[in-house]
């Protein structure tokens, strides 16, 4: 528990910003976060609100919120179930309500934007492909200027394939390996294959036909390669950063 509320302040700390900053951000009680600093589940209202609470924190530092959550729910339960005295719950004040709602508000609005976005993407793409199908039934084909004859030239070699592009376009790879503790999330033609903090030292490797999308939580800490070739940073020590790998963009990654 400790470990946890370290690695919390850790990330904090990185950031620049004080708990007063994220007190007024997210409008929970000073003594909550220091609490939640600590470890000390004890003085945190317990089910949905700390859980809530912890959400909240992870987003103002910069922490990958599903996955601090899960953390703390593991620790909370671990808790639970080993202790053999009664917890008291801490007192669940009026603000600590004011932000449970907000909460919820938001999520449905975010809910409402998603589903206006769909209809909305949908029906330009349907405009899109409808004007492209009026274009091509009333194309009609460039009239042939025919050229002065010339004297038979050889063919140059390389004109036969002037668009052939080369195996390597046709895939994208990357390697990771941290030289300190991140979060690390990677998603391969669209299918997520990693979503956790890679230690000092890790190395993984992954590859993908269409694009591989990349988001690090301390992106200072991560060395890593585009198609073999070693990649510029994507930000420093502390920055969350996230890129998209394509063969068409893969070597504006490369150093």
């Amino acid at each position: 528990m400790s470990e946890f509320g370290l690695h919390l302040k850790q990330a904090r700390e990185r950031r620049g910003i004080s708990l007063r900053q994220i007190a007024n951000a997210t409008k929970i009680s000073s003594g909550a976060l220091e609490a939640l600093e600590r470890g000390d589940f004890s003085r945190l209202p317990g089910g949905i609100f700390s859980r809530a609470f912890v959400r909240a924190y992870a987003i103002e530092v910069g922490l990958d919120p599903e996955e601090t959550v899960r953390q703390y729910t593991e620790l909370a339960d671990a808790l639970a179930a080993s202790s053999a005295h009664v917890v008291t719950t801490a007192e669940i004040t009026d603000d600590d309500r004011m932000f449970l709602e907000r909460q919820r508000k938001a999520g449905v609005w975010l809910r409402v934007i998603a589903a206006v976005l769909v209809v909305a993407v949908a029906a330009a793409l349907g405009a899109w492909r409808l004007a492209v199908l009026r274009r091509q039934s009333v194309a009609v084909p460039p009239a042939v200027t025919e050229a002065p004859p010339r004297a038979a030239v050889p063919a140059e070699p390389e004109a036969a394939t002037p668009n052939t592009a080369p195996a390597s376009t046709r895939s994208v790879s990357i390697q990771l390996e941290t030289d300190a503790s991140s979060w690390v999330q990677v998603t391969a033609d669209g299918r997520l294959v990693l979503s956790r903090n890679l230690t000092a030292g890790e190395s993984q490797a992954f590859e993908a036909d269409r694009e591989i999308t990349v988001q690090f939580g301390n992106a200072g800490a991560v060395r890593w390669t585009v198609n073999g070739r070693p990649a510029k940073p994507l930000g420093a020590s502390g920055d969350v950063r996230r890129a998209s790998i394509t063969p068409a963009n893969a070597s504006q990654f490369w150093k």
